[in-house]
Order: C-alpha cells, then structure tokens, then sequence
C-alpha cells in the first residue's frame, strides 16, 4: 500500500460500509447482522411489505407498493427488476456517500434476483465500490436454477467481486433438516461478510487507488479469500 493512500485513509478515518440486503434471503442475513451489532450500516429492500417489516436494519426500502401491493414479487424476477428500477432514485439517495457496498441476495427467486444487479448498477452510477454474494438455491429446486444462474451472471457482470454460496452444499454436512441446513448457511453469510468488513480498510484504499487511476486497468483489484469456518459452503471467489 502506498503511503499516499494510507494517508488518505488515515485522514478520513474508517470507510463507510454498507450491507445492502435484497429479497427475503437477504432480509434474512440483515437481521442477524444487525442483532450482532455489524459496524457497517445495514439496507434492507424488499418488495414484501410484511417480511421488510419484520427485518431489523439501519434502514428499511420497500419498493414497488403501487405495483406488488406489498406482497412481493412471487418470484417474477423481471418484476423485481422493474421494482428497483422504479426506485431508482430512493436507492441512490441512500447509497450515495458510502465507500464500499456489499450486496447480498438469495437467487432463484423475484426480488434479490431481479432487484440486486439493478442495485449494483445504481451503486456504480454514484461511485460506491460494490461487491456482491450470491445465494444460490438447492439443486432439487430446479424451477429456480435458471433465474439463480441469470441474476448470478448479471450480477458478476457489473460487480468486480462475486462471492457464491451453495445452499446444496449444506446438505452434505450432516444436517438433518431443511431448517438446520438454511440456519447454517445463514450463520456461514453472516460470517463471511463480517469477515469482508474486517478488510474494509484494505478495500477503501483499493478503492482509492482505482480512483486516482482515473480508469487504469492496473487498478483491478484481485479475488478476496473466503474464510476457512465458510469455505466449505461458498464457491470460489470471482473478480
């Protein structure tokens, strides 16, 4: 790290981080980082007027009133998409000025599938650095895998960094019950982002350097490590 930059990180103390939450399975995990008392500043947006209630976060979005009436997109995800785009300007608003965002969202279903990518794009249009996680669905959910594979595609196609979690891989490790194994993934997202917050400091001042870049393709930033305790539930991390 240049001396530059850690000045500059220096001056302006601890980057500003949030945790942008989408969908249910999103909503899921802000929940439990906000009991947790994460230090980034948790965003929930949701199209389920009842379940964003029911969220806990520094800030609840509920998009799309007028066009779901609160009941959620019922896993149409070019509906989700339509939601956010909509929103557009409300999901800016509360964006603008972080650092760095970590988007998490469940795929296979309406919102987190249709809403995140918009939401990375929109991250981007005000300059906040964005990486994403992807939960994909099990595999004897096969009516979800092709949306799941889409919004995961589309999202990596904006975001710099995807990390991809396995529901299926949960499976295998003995769990005895759907609950337990979703519980256990939830806890390994949960884990893996405080993680990606412990290395935010790292991430501002790359995020600094692509700045002061102004575009230079040396300024990419390369693949982050996922977690020993997580590994066995997340895929490989792309950038």
């Amino acid at each position: 790290m240049g001396n530059d930059i850690a000045s500059d990180i220096a001056i302006g103390g601890d980057p500003r981080i949030a945790v942008i939450a989408v969908g249910g399975a999103g909503c899921r995990i802000a929940s439990a980082l906000y009991e947790r008392a994460c230090r980034a500043d948790i965003i929930a947006i949701n199209t389920d007027r009842e379940a964003l209630q029911q969220t806990s976060a520094d800030r609840r979005i509920y998009i799309c009133k007028a066009v779901t009436q609160g009941l959620g997109t019922r896993g149409d995800a070019a509906l989700g998409k339509k939601c956010a785009q909509i929103h557009e300007d409300e999901i800016m608003a509360a964006v603008r000025g972080y650092d760095y965002a970590l988007i998490v969202a469940g795929m296979g279903g309406g919102t987190g599938t249709g809403a995140a990518p918009v939401i990375a794009e929109l991250c981007d249009r005000v300059g906040v650095d964005a990486s994403a996680m992807a939960i994909m669905p099990f595999s004897f959910e096969s009516d979800r895998a092709f949306k799941a594979a889409e919004g995961y595609r589309r999202l990596h196609s904006i975001c710099k960094t995807v990390i991809k979690v396995n529901n299926e891989n949960a499976l295998s490790m003995g769990y005895r019950t759907m609950d337990e194994a979703l519980r256990a993934v939830d806890a390994a997202v949960v884990n893996l982002i405080f993680g990606f917050i412990e290395d935010a400091p790292i991430i501002s001042s790359e995020h600094l350097a692509r700045k002061a870049a102004a575009g230079s393709s040396s300024a990419k930033r390369s693949g982050d490590s996922v977690p020993e305790t997580v590994g066995s539930l997340s895929g490989k991390t792309l950038s």
